[in-house]
């Protein structure tokens, strides 16, 4: 299925086909505007396969130039991408062309949009972040499914696709916002500095001196419309500029934008720390840290049952693995303190932490992040109770058992475990 009748709004399931004709669509605005093109994308709904699209095929094409994509006006129109130069007067700096019987007279059916916006625009980011974050954030693919949906049984009755792109308008905001910090994760990228250390910033109703650099990614937008912001850790002298690595967000939940982190490449910061150097700004708000670098804190816990020592296992909510108790880090806490306090919120007992144990295993997890867990061994004498909101189940294991339901990597940790126990 591809195209609908003009003024309509109609889900349908994805169809692979739709990648073929965006291919193919990409490479006929290929041969036609030739150097006058940096870049075309497939971008939009049918871009996105875990969703429902209208079957529209939206394509963006990066441009140095509009005179030099308006020289081929005549050549395009003659391969059926029509110039729309009054449609969608709200999306200004860019051009619109069309395809469909309803362009060429012959219908009224809208097949292609194809939307000409400035090389390195915020245009041409928000068109691929938007698409890429949904690629990659389920989730969120699915709520803008949900609203799609809902919105789509209410067009015909209400004010149809003006109504249908209304309601979308505030989703939309709110994924790109989210979307453009997250494609910086990673990154290395240069930033101005604004607020150097030293920097005083006098507020209405505090004052804030600033103890790191303070920038902005030039040209880059952020969720309040000025250049997106950044936080410079690890350099401990007033600077203008500096070129670093982007290793954690900012997520302000009370608030219309988002922070970014960086550091030094080769310095890691991980969550805790940067919350610690974010605070005398950030205790402002309520806020969420994303790192790349994420350290947690736990204990194996053990128990002795008939001269035997058994290995607490438990089996988490969200990922359907086994674990041992532990949690992330938080700002201004002790390792020691996370792993009490984790053992207690998911396991429900005050446990003592056995002096001269202390191991950390370490390895990678999703979007190119790495995790450190510190450990340290506890004994339960206690009756468990479990945390049914993170933990559906658990198991009382003998060190070798535990090891084979665990994931490989505590594995030494359980043998210096069973070792300091003198479990043969």
């Amino acid at each position: 299925m591809l195209g609908l009748k003009r003024g309509t709004v109609k889900l349908y399931d994805h169809e692979k086909e739709w990648e073929s004709e965006a291919q193919d669509t990409i490479e006929r605005l290929k041969k036609i505007l030739g150097e006058s093109a940096n870049d075309i994308q497939h971008i939009g709904s049918t871009a996105v396969p875990a969703i429902k699209a209208k079957p529209i095929i939206d394509i963006a094409v990066a441009a140095d130039s509009f005179d030099d994509i308006l020289a081929r006006k005549e050549q395009l129109e003659k391969s059926g991408f029509y110039y729309r130069p009054n449609a969608q007067a709200s999306l200004r700096g860019q051009l619109l062309f069309a395809c469909g019987s309803y362009y060429d007279g012959t219908g009224d059916m809208q097949t292609h949009f194809i939307h000409v916006v400035k090389t390195n625009s915020m245009d041409w980011i928000n068109y691929i972040n938007f698409r890429d974050y949904l690629r990659s954030t389920p989730q969120a693919a699915k709520d803008y499914e949900n609203l799609k949906m809902s919105l789509a049984k209410q067009a015909p009755e209400d004010s149809g696709r003006e109504k249908y792109l209304q309601g979308k308008h505030d989703f939309i905001v709110y994924t790109l916002r989210k979307a453009l910090v997250k494609s910086y994760l990673g990154k290395t990228v240069t930033i101005k500095i604004d607020r150097p250390i030293g920097y005083v910033h006098k507020k209405k109703d505090y004052t804030l001196k600033y103890p790191v650099n303070y920038g902005y990614i030039p040209g880059i937008l952020g969720g309040d419309g000025e250049e997106l912001d950044v936080y410079l850790l690890g350099v401990d002298m007033a600077v203008s500029e500096y070129t670093g690595k982007i290793i954690g967000i900012i997520h302000r939940h009370n608030d219309i934008e988002d922070k970014l982190v960086m550091a030094p490449d080769g310095i890691i910061f991980t969550q805790n720390e940067i919350a610690e150097q974010v605070h005398f700004q950030e205790r402002y708000y309520k806020i969420e840290i994303e790192a790349i670098y994420q350290k947690s804190c736990g204990a194996v816990v053990y128990k002795k049952e008939n001269e035997k020592i058994k290995i607490l296992c438990i089996l988490q909510r969200q990922s359907k693995t086994y674990s041992v108790p532990k949690g992330h880090m938080e700002a201004f806490e002790t390792e020691e303190e996370t792993a009490k306090q984790e053992i207690f919120e998911e396991i429900g007992i005050k446990a003592e932490l056995l002096p001269g144990f202390r191991e950390t295993v370490s390895y990678n997890v999703a979007d190119g992040k790495h995790k450190d867990v510190v450990l340290f061994l506890a004994e339960c004498t206690e009756k468990l109770k479990t945390d049914s909101g993170e933990i559906i189940g658990y198991k009382w294991l003998s060190p070798e058992a535990a090891k084979a339901i665990l994931p490989e990597w505590y594995g030494p940790v359980i043998d210096k475990t069973a070792n300091r126990l003198c479990v043969k």
